[in-house]
């Protein structure tokens, strides 16, 4: 059921950029005659229609042709068509008599905060604003549900709400005492755990749950049946975690490490080697006035700093305390840092070891600085390819707006 809507998509930067100007209520082919019709999911958003409706028309493609582009225009139909659906129905039930419509509303909004689908659990609270107050036969009500098997997007519309509803629902204990606070120091359930990469990342993302922003302070040292504060429930739900995220950190800091130190020793003997030797009793260098020269001269001296600034980013981490906390931040700045200056060592090695190819052999055949820039790019572009998606996802999780992204503004009245 999550599957037929949005906010279940897993796309990516691509599809992200497809399904913006992919129109929802429209054939692909007439979307170039019709630029000026609404949108389901984007009602308001007609200067984006006529954007690609004019690229469309401007370039005469006929994209419906294209699978993926396709794939995603039908997507995009379904999501439309199931939030008509759930519109349509909490329209007829919140005509209903109370009584009536908390037992239709009821077991939607707890299956919605269970599977993480907040299209469903925002238009029930348009509709029956109390629905956010329901309770189960734990005792949880919709947001806790969401807390307890880790959906974001649910728990995100808990902002949107009202002051007073807010603290009704941050208040709320479950029948064995646990808030807000000792759900989420509960293990994350697998499903939601296997979508992050690496045990370091895993622990990162966990502690990005910001629901103490929410659940006033007083809770903070609550204990729940088993007399326990929600840091203690976390500290040992993750213990093992934790262990599994620093021998991820280890690991890498010391393979990535080894590398690193091979760069270092091979750009500091090639920089107290003379290339060419001196020019007789003058004492010049050969290639002095070579501009090939100039860029080993640079590129060899970058890739020894970088590499030994990655020595030192490593064996920082191999140094840390590895408590809980650090993984929020600290430890993923220093990895980050690290494999950075390594790629940058890399780069600027490959860049000098090129340099000298061409002074020695290169002669000003052109064939041969063809040869050596494509071997250069090939070897890059590998590692690239094998670590850029890792870098990129700590880059985002550490850098960015975090697991709830850019909340929005507008009231759930």
């Amino acid at each position: 059921m999550h599957s037929a809507f949005f906010s279940s998509s897993e796309l990516t930067l691509r599809d992200r950029l497809i399904d913006s100007c992919v129109p929802s209520t429209l054939s692909l082919e007439n979307v170039a005659n019709n630029s000026n019709r609404g949108d389901i999911e984007n009602p308001a958003n007609k200067s984006q229609a006529s954007i690609c409706s004019w690229f469309l028309h401007f370039t005469r493609i006929n994209f419906s042709s294209v699978p993926r582009v396709k794939q995603i225009h039908e997507m995009k139909l379904m999501h439309g068509e199931a939030l008509k659906l759930v519109e349509l129905l909490c329209m007829h039930a919140a005509d209903l008599d109370p009584s009536g419509a908390v037992n239709i509303f009821k077991h939607p909004v707890f299956v919605a905060g269970t599977h993480g689908i907040p299209e469903i659990v925002e238009k029930i609270r348009e509709s029956f604003p109390v629905a956010v107050q329901f309770y189960d036969n734990e005792g949880c009500n919709p947001f806790q549900r969401a807390v307890l098997f880790r959906h974001h997007k649910v728990f995100s519309l808990i902002s949107r709400i009202s002051h007073e509803q807010k603290l009704i629902v941050a208040d709320n204990m479950d029948n064995f005492s646990n808030n807000m606070l000792h759900l989420v120091g509960n293990l994350v359930p697998p499903d939601q755990l296997n979508r992050v990469y690496g045990a370091a990342l895993q622990m990162q993302r966990e502690l990005q749950w910001e629901v103490e922003k929410v659940v006033p302070n007083i809770y903070q040292d609550a204990r729940n049946i088993e007399r326990k504060t929600p840091r203690m429930v976390f500290t040992e739900e993750y213990k093992e975690l934790v262990k599994e995220g620093e021998r991820w950190m280890k690991d890498a800091a010391n393979s990535c490490s080894v590398v690193a130190a091979l760069i270092a020793t091979v750009v500091f003997a090639a920089a107290i080697t003379v290339l060419g030797g001196t020019n007789g009793d003058s004492k010049f260098l050969v290639f002095k006035s070579e501009k090939a020269f100039v860029i080993f001269a640079m590129s060899d001296a970058l890739s020894l700093f970088s590499s030994t600034t990655a020595i030192l980013m490593f064996l920082s981490m191999l140094t840390a305390r590895y408590v809980e906390d650090d993984f929020l931040q600290a430890l993923t700045k220093r990895l980050i840092m690290g494999l950075l200056t390594l790629f940058i060592s890399i780069t600027t090695m490959m860049i000098a070891f090129s340099s000298t190819l061409y002074l020695v052999f290169g002669e000003a055949k052109t064939w041969i600085l063809v040869c050596v820039a494509e071997s250069t790019r090939v070897l890059v572009t590998l590692f690239i390819y094998l670590q850029f998606p890792l870098l990129v996802d700590m880059f985002y999780s550490t850098y960015g707006h975090g697991i709830f992204g850019k909340r929005s503004e507008k009231p759930l009245y």
